[in-house]
């Protein structure tokens, strides 16, 4: 008996289907209609990205992209970088007493980073004295 199925022995073949998958056509470009096509065939009811992306043999990746980009989504392709802001150092006296924020049980607190002008470094806990980091500051830029 020939075929492409295993045989068991006992004169019985179990037949599997196989798809051979080629990329040799190079990357395929779509018009706007068509991406509003695809899109929309996937929110219809009982649809799924992963049905219209093998019935039109689109990676499902790309109609994700394609999703996030009709609702509006920027495209991010790197974590937020942290935002960095002027930092002004007044006398204790100038400025009336902070309450200082309650801590968030099992969060630590992230350190404050403060760049001096001479391109030193000072990184302090959130609980340190602002009196103290002052103090601190001065001598490293002297």
């Amino acid at each position: 008996m020939f075929g492409t199925g295993a045989s068991t022995g006992a004169g019985s073949v179990v037949s599997e289907r196989v798809e051979i998958i080629t990329r040799g056509e190079g990357r395929r470009s779509f018009s706007a209609e068509e991406k509003v096509r695809l899109v929309a065939e996937t929110l219809q009811p009982g649809e799924t990205v992963t049905a219209v992306s093998r019935r039109h043999g689109i990676c499902t990746s790309l109609l994700h992209r394609w999703r996030r980009a009709a609702r509006g989504e920027v495209p991010s392709r790197r974590a937020a970088r942290p935002q960095l802001l002027p930092v002004r150092i007044v006398a204790p006296d100038a400025a009336p007493p902070q309450p200082k924020p309650a801590p968030v049980a099992g969060i630590a607190p992230a350190p404050i980073e403060v760049v001096l002008r001479n391109g030193r470094v000072l990184r302090v806990a959130t609980t340190t004295d602002g009196a103290a980091v002052a103090r601190l500051a001065a001598a490293l830029e002297a």
